[in-house]
């Protein structure tokens, strides 16, 4: 999986990062995988290394799908955090090929005193099915970091990922 992200009205580079991730089907519906992640943030190179469970349940056209994910984030070979983040994804299949989606993710910070809430992200996009087990999808992100300052960042984003299964 490739991913771009953009900020400042579409005129600058957030974030790429590539991952590649090993899912393993317990039963229809529910998935284990252990993704790694490398990415580039404009001077920084951060990695993620992930445990994630997903559960998807679908009435056509519709499908809901919770995600909880263990993630602990490196930076020049150091632990800078360790994270719990639970995402719900709500899909709406358009036609064969198109899928719009919305989803909102929390994150809490992971053995802290109080697991504090870190983040929150609101996203909104579509998924694009391409041919031999290829995808496209464009999204916006609405997301509030360091939810423990007074002051909360607030961040906007426009994407484009790429992806592919083996």
């Amino acid at each position: 999986e490739q991913e771009l992200r953009l900020k400042d009205q579409l005129s600058t580079i957030s974030q790429t990062f590539s991952e590649v991730s090993l899912s393993y089907k317990v039963f229809n519906g529910l998935n284990i995988s252990i993704p790694y992640r490398y990415a580039v943030f404009g001077d920084k190179i951060k990695q993620k290394k992930s445990l994630s469970v997903t559960y998807k349940y679908g009435i056509k056209p519709i499908s809901i799908k919770y995600r909880t994910k263990l993630q602990r984030i490196y930076e020049k070979g150091e632990s800078l955090e360790d994270l719990v983040r639970n995402k719900i994804t709500i899909k709406y299949k358009l036609s064969k090929i198109i899928e719009p989606f919305f989803s909102g993710e929390i994150f809490h910070q992971f053995n802290t005193d109080d697991d504090q809430l870190d983040e929150h992200r609101v996203s909104i996009g579509m998924a694009i099915d391409l041919p031999k087990k290829k995808s496209i999808k464009i999204f916006y992100i609405y997301k509030k970091e360091d939810l423990t300052k007074i002051n909360p960042d607030k961040i906007i984003v426009f994407g484009i990922n790429f992806k592919f299964n083996l």
